[in-house]
């Protein structure tokens, strides 16, 4: 379902067709000047451009403070002309100039031209980030992916700074008596407006090379002692080695410069030649394995899209899945091939982040096809989601799966030669894969692209004489989505011996867009098993159940399963049971508590203990929530004081930390903050921003010296963030409200600093202090989403919903009928928003009542 969302900053795609088939040949030189400690930016943009039909006219998008001065070949037009965030073009030739000097404002959320000042030092950080519409947040401009053009950049700014943009430096000026330099830099290819970058400041920098490329990472001064470059430069180095023998294509620039910058709002994006990170990157406190795993990931994934993406890229954002999805399965491609971590380590962090995304979000009601229509760029801010980037990454890897490693090979190689510096549809994409793997694609595009929902598969099998006599696959689909599917898969059959389970073979099957496919001659020469799994390899995109026959076994023996992606995928379709009200979730902890302790890879332990809590909050009945939390966190401590890897240690103490439920529990870990106890280890200063929150919000006597010492400890933009968090989190109803009030009416604090108050406002032990606004939410909800932009309203709705009520019916009974009240095309985010928490409270009680059934037959 598709919703259009009206305001006066959205551009459809019918007018931006209709200005791509009239514009052409766009070239844009642009000058900004930046003054230190200034709230504000002046910026000076020259356009050129042919028109076919000069007479009908055209519009620029601009979204800024103001327009100073705006001629169109030599003739000024008036302020008139600057409108409803569009800048309307008259006197137009077949080929056109167009100067505007203007004024801005710098943005504090995250998007548009972001200033950031560091609270350390009082140093100044300015950087860009566009997709998909916000590059005419910094210069007029055609905002749209297929009007691409050249970039041409100067900047004034203080001589000290480093200043970047997508295109190297082609020289300066002499510094002026302000201590300013102009700098000049040269053009871009011919670039997406979104994929401009200029990122500002007093950046510590670090230089490298790739063969005669020029590399450099970026991070803020006070940052720098924590900026590990070494591996950074090492994943960097390989992927561009493993890209380039890949696509068959070198990579497609000069430099590469990689820059982690602070309150941003994604994990990257894919600027071209100066790609911008989140600043979580930047370990301040020792990381795990999996943490600097899903840092390379995310560098190679920004990586891909230098040639999927950015080299070619899309014609409008119904091309944005493709990017995304591409670039989310490729990562993981080179990540298991090319770099020094392991394949069973990236592709173990594909299924339990990616595809687990994926999985949740096709069975929601707002599911919808991979490719589908996208009217307008409001609808796109919609599409940045687990369909776009899971489920069509999920659905490449099947693709790979069915055509060849090297079909698929050879079909990008085509793609990008054919289609270099261009715009492109899946249309094209598909020819080429067809060209390279020389097979039809179009049915299975209709299939898997064009049509919403997850499929299940149910191995139904029996023996016969110590043989299995027969395997059929029986494979469903949800009502509201029923089409059947291809799925060329895996089946594994396992046997038992001395009691551990041996993969005796596994064999590859086609699966028929059918109810039922009989896959016995496969499997006929096998002896009896102890199961049958029918996605070995996770190749397909599929939620694959285990058997009745199967499921004992599996519970007995998860462990002792000597492949650790099965693990995982087996802890996965548990915990697919536990949604679907077809295990029990206190069942479910209790096999965690136990069988956990004796699993050998800490990263299915990290999977399956975030799973733990979701449980514990979603999935057991609420008078069972504080004993199974204090289960938890006993489990988490005792486990903490037995483990001697770092990995181990820091998993551990996270999950007591987060488990902490009363005084007692909050005391123990209290206690481990001044000394732990474990030699070679301490509470990292995350963990002791924690302790402080939760002391505040069980409002344990002396909180104020502990929170007064951390911000002695902490004084980084982390650390008043933490306060932020800490401040809200008073057990005090005249706190509530003044935060409340502020979360309504503040517009001129930054995005992350606003949700960090919005972090501390909701606790489990304050719900009847926080009940009145649970009304006050839904009184209010509305006009947040029309009124503010939104980031901040889905900011809001995430953080403020009462989910803190969500066994109770009023919660949602109040959803419900809010949904009736509004209208599809003004309040379409909001409606997915509503639609999604109805969806969520419908499946947890279904869980619940599940949960007590299986008690209630115990008595």
């Amino acid at each position: 379902e598709t919703f259009m969302v009206q305001n006066k900053d959205n551009l459809t795609q019918e007018e931006a067709h209709k200005r791509a088939n009239a514009v052409s040949h766009v070239h844009y030189k642009l000058k900004i000047d930046i003054k230190q400690g200034s709230p504000e930016y002046d910026g000076t943009v020259e356009i050129t451009f042919q028109h076919k039909n000069p007479s009908e006219g055209v519009f620029l998008d601009y979204k800024g403070k103001a327009v100073r001065s705006l001629s169109v070949n030599g003739s000024s037009l008036t302020s008139e002309a600057h409108k409803d965030n569009r800048i309307h073009l008259s006197g137009l030739k077949e080929q056109n100039t167009v100067v505007i000097e203007y004024v801005n404002d710098y943005d504090h959320d995250g998007d548009g031209f972001h200033r950031f000042v560091d609270p350390e030092d009082n140093q100044e950080y300015l950087y860009t980030n566009f997709e998909p519409f916000y590059a005419h947040r910094l210069l007029p401009c055609f905002d749209q992916p297929d009007l691409k053009a050249p970039f041409e950049l100067s900047v004034i700014a203080p001589s000290s700074w480093e200043v970047v943009s997508n295109a190297p430096e082609k020289s300066r000026g002499q510094e002026d008596s302000d201590k300013r330099i102009l700098r000049h830099f040269e053009p871009t290819p011919v670039l997406s407006t979104y994929l401009y970058a200029i990122v500002a400041g007093p950046f510590d920098r670090f230089d490298d090379k790739y063969e005669e490329m020029p590399l450099g990472l970026f991070c803020r001064k006070s940052l720098s002692k924590h900026f590990d470059t070494a591996e950074l430069f090492e994943t960097t180095k390989q992927g561009l080695k493993f890209y380039r023998d890949l696509f068959g294509f070198d990579f497609p620039f000069v430099k590469y410069d990689q820059l982690f910058v602070p309150e941003f709002n994604v994990g990257a994006m894919e600027n071209f030649g100066c790609v911008t990170f989140t600043e979580h990157y930047v370990f301040r406190d020792p990381p795990t394995s999996t943490q600097r795993l899903r840092r390379a990931e995310t560098l190679l994934h920004e990586m891909a899209h230098m040639w999927f993406g950015d080299l070619v890229s899309p014609i409008w954002w119904d091309g944005l899945w493709l990017n995304e999805s591409f670039a989310t399965f490729i990562s993981s491609v080179a990540q298991a091939e090319g770099t020094n971590f392991s394949a069973t380590a990236a592709w173990h962090h594909f299924h339990s982040s990616m595809k687990a995304w994926a999985y949740r979000e096709d069975q929601l009601s707002t599911t919808h096809a991979i490719q589908g229509a996208v009217p307008d760029t409001n609808s796109t801010f919609q599409n940045f989601d687990g369909i776009t980037y899971g489920k069509g990454a999920a659905v490449l890897k099947q693709l790979v799966a069915v055509v060849g490693r090297e079909g698929f090979r050879d079909g990008l190689r085509t793609y990008f030669k054919k289609h270099q510096w261009g715009n492109t549809t899946i249309e094209d994409f598909l020819a080429a894969i067809e060209e390279g793997a020389n097979r039809d694609l179009k049915e299975w595009s209709r299939l898997w692209l064009q049509t919403a929902g997850l499929n299940t598969i149910v191995p139904r099998w029996s023996t016969e004489g110590g043989k299995i006599k027969e395997l059929v696959v029986e494979q469903l689909a949800p009502e509201d989505n029923p089409t059947l599917r291809p799925h060329h898969l895996e089946v594994a059959i396992y046997v038992d011996e001395n009691n551990s389970p041996k993969l005796k073979s596994s064999v590859h099957a086609d699966i028929k867009a059918e109810k039922f496919t009989d896959l016995s001659s496969l499997v006929s020469s096998f002896d009896t098993p102890v199961m049958i799994y029918c996605n070995y390899n996770d190749h397909a995109y599929v939620k694959c159940t285990v058997d009745d026959k199967s499921l004992s076994y599996v519970l007995n023996h998860i462990e002792k399963f000597d492949d650790t992606l099965q693990r995982q995928l087996l802890w996965s379709a548990l915990w697919n049971m536990v949604r679907d009200a077809q295990f029990s979730g206190i069942e479910y902890l209790n096999l965690i508590r136990h069988k956990t302790t004796l699993e050998p890879d800490i990263r299915i332990s990290q999977s399956v203990l975030r799973n733990a809590r979701g449980a514990i909050g979603w999935y057991i009945p609420s008078e069972y929530h504080d004993e199974e939390t204090r289960k938890l966190f006993h489990f988490g401590h005792k486990q903490l004081l037995a483990a001697t890897a770092q990995d181990d240690r820091i998993t551990f103490a996270r999950l007591a930390i987060d488990s902490i439920v009363d005084a007692e529990t909050l005391g123990v870990m209290s206690q481990m903050a001044e000394n732990s106890g474990i030699e070679g280890f301490q509470l990292d200063q995350d963990m002791r921003w924690s302790l402080v929150h939760k002391k505040i919000a069980f409002n344990i006597p002396g909180w104020e010296s502990d929170l007064q010492k951390e911000k002695e400890r902490d004084p980084s933009d982390r650390g008043k963030r933490a306060v932020a968090a800490a401040e809200s989190s008073v057990f005090l109803a005249d706190v509530k409200e003044k935060h409340w009030q502020l979360f309504l009416t503040d517009t001129s604090s930054s995005l992350h600093t606003i949700s960090s108050y919005m972090r501390g406002f909701h606790w489990h032990n304050q719900k009847e202090l926080l009940r009145p606004y649970l009304d006050k939410f839904f009184d209010s909800i509305v006009e947040i989403f029309r009124t503010r932009n939104q980031e901040y309203a889905n900011t809001f709705y995430s953080s403020l919903f009462p989910y803190n009520y969500r066994q109770e019916d009023i919660v949602l009974q109040r959803t419900r009928a809010l949904l009736q009240t509004l209208n599809p095309k003004d309040d379409g985010i909001l409606i997915r928003n509503l639609k999604e928490s109805i969806d969520d409270l419908t499946r947890s009680k279904a869980a619940c009542d599940y949960v007590r059934s299986k008690l209630a037959q115990k008595l």
